[in-house]
């Protein structure tokens, strides 16, 4: 009982002093590690939001149940519910749909899972969830929504009973013309890829059709990495079970 009182005091320590230092506005976004914060921390999830699909042009999966997600990034701060209704109303200007919004603050749901969208280029429709994640103003807004997107996406792993697994080429040895290859062979139909978690940028990299190098950049920006957000993934996968 001391033990588990003392973990709890130091959990509850630490994540003082990081939140002070947020507040206080000191840049330490390459020294701090945004899956310890976002464990120490014990946010609570906002649970899903689901709103009425606008999109008419949704298809089966290429095997009719999705393979997996796809991470996506706004390039805004706009928040999660707001984006949804701008993409409610405008997606046929856009030529493109995705399957949900996460912020700090919500998931919102605007399109069965179950069907296919337009969110990363033919090949990774027919196969993909697409989930796009809103940008934080700040290093707290930041773990926080990304802590909503990865159980998010631990929830829908475990819904169409798939396992977390990395986005790789089919052989991780191809040389650059086998990669080229390889899309040509996506793009008539046939396999390429594997993988259940995949940034847009990886989809651009191995399965193409697309130029996107989301979220990366956005990550970047406060010393984060997709592999990172994979683990985080992992985490919650784990503890939902």
């Amino acid at each position: 009982m001391k033990n588990r009182l003392t973990i709890k005091l130091v959990r509850a320590f630490l994540l003082t002093i990081m939140l002070i230092l947020v507040i206080c506005g000191i840049k330490f976004k390459r020294q701090l590690d945004v899956n310890l914060y976002i464990k120490a921390a014990h946010f609570s999830y906002p649970g899903v939001t689901k709103i009425q699909s606008t999109f008419t042009q949704d298809e089966p999966y290429r095997h009719n149940k999705p393979e997996g997600i796809v991470i996506h990034e706004t390039t805004t701060t706009t928040p999660a519910r707001k984006e949804a209704e701008t993409f409610l109303k405008n997606w046929r200007k856009r030529e493109a749909y995705v399957h949900a919004f996460v912020d700090q603050d919500a998931v919102v749901q605007i399109h069965t899972p179950t069907r296919a969208v337009w969110g990363a280029g033919r090949p990774a429709n027919r196969r993909y969830i697409q989930v796009e994640l809103c940008e934080g103003r700040n290093f707290n807004e930041f773990a926080r929504s990304v802590n909503n997107d990865a159980i998010y996406v631990a929830y829908l792993l475990h819904k169409y009973q798939l396992k977390p697994s990395w986005a790789q080429p089919t052989q991780k040895n191809w040389t650059l013309n086998k990669k080229k290859s390889a899309k040509q062979d996506v793009m008539d139909g046939k396999s390429g890829g594997l993988g259940t978690i995949w940034s847009h940028h990886q989809v651009t990299h191995y399965l193409g059709n697309t130029t996107h190098t989301d979220p990366d950049g956005y990550f970047a920006k406060y010393g984060y990495s997709m592999q990172q957000f994979y683990q985080l993934i992992c985490w919650h996968y784990d503890n939902q079970r």
